[in-house]
């Protein structure tokens, strides 16, 4: 099924499936298929093509690959490309490895202040960043307010969102979403460049977001920083308690440079 609210994420006036709604379609499988699994621990993602969607379907065709390999069950979404002649050609839109039977431990705190970002920041309106930076439609502008942004990294509210979301196995996809976007608006101003999600080593989930609540979200710049950008994501609920770490977030041009960012970002 085609969620309606999935049309709200274009890109180059396509709409595609988001890499967060991808992770949810490959959680569910994995449920089916295993009933006992885990959740909470992702690994090893790939998001290595866009899955542009039929904005006159409501349904369309998908299939999964599920695999047991000694991390736990690693798991492909792919569909099917017409070729001329009628042949048909395989192509994989998205991977990852659910962990098995994972326990997870929260780490101790690694900000002596989440809510304050270091260095000399620039404030972008949530407004601005969705009309010039990032413009998807309503459902995908999940920044509230202004984000924070400096050569330390981002920091934003990030909205839990509404609407027909599943976030009953891996948490609202809009937080970790807008996370992303964060991350994005970093490379523009830092590294003139508009990226987008093609993997992350791991994703750990201590408590699973939901919708309709506000979460903090700190996104940290790894050294040695050109692409793929390297970040590690660190979201927090409302009393300051971590609920998810992203580790190693991959973000890539996959325009091969015909998205830019604008020019007020960089100066």
């Amino acid at each position: 099924m085609v969620a309606p609210y999935w049309r709200d994420h274009c890109f180059e006036d396509r709409a595609v499936l988001p890499a967060v709604e991808a992770m949810i379609l490959l959680a569910s499988a994995v449920r089916r298929h295993c009933p006992e699994v885990r959740l909470n621990s992702l690994k090893n993602a790939q998001f290595s093509r866009l899955l542009e969607l039929d904005l006159q379907a409501d349904r369309q065709e998908i299939s999964f690959e599920i695999e047991k390999v000694d991390a736990g069950w690693s798991t492909a979404l792919r569909s099917n490309l017409k070729m001329k002649g009628g042949v048909k050609r395989t192509l994989e839109h998205a991977r990852v490895i659910f962990a098995a039977d994972e326990t997870l431990a929260v780490p101790p705190a690694v900000f002596k202040n989440i809510e304050k970002l270091e260095g000399d920041c620039l404030s972008v309106p949530s407004f601005a960043i969705y009309r010039e930076l990032i413009p998807f439609g309503p459902s995908y502008r999940n920044i509230v307010g202004d984000l924070s942004v400096s050569q330390e990294g981002a920091l934003a509210y990030l909205s839990g969102g509404e609407g027909q979301a599943d976030d009953s196995l891996l948490g609202s996809p809009f937080v970790m979403d807008a996370a992303m976007h964060a991350a994005c608006v970093w490379g523009q101003r830092f590294r003139d460049v508009v990226a987008f999600p093609v993997g992350f080593a791991q994703r750990l989930i201590y408590a699973p977001t939901r919708k309709g609540r506000t979460y903090l979200g700190r996104i940290v710049p790894l050294e040695g920083n050109r692409e793929p950008l390297a970040f590690d994501v660190w979201i927090y609920d409302e009393k300051s308690v971590l609920c998810e770490r992203i580790i190693s977030l991959k973000m890539r041009d996959v325009t091969q440079g015909r998205l830019r960012p604008p020019s007020w970002i960089r100066e």
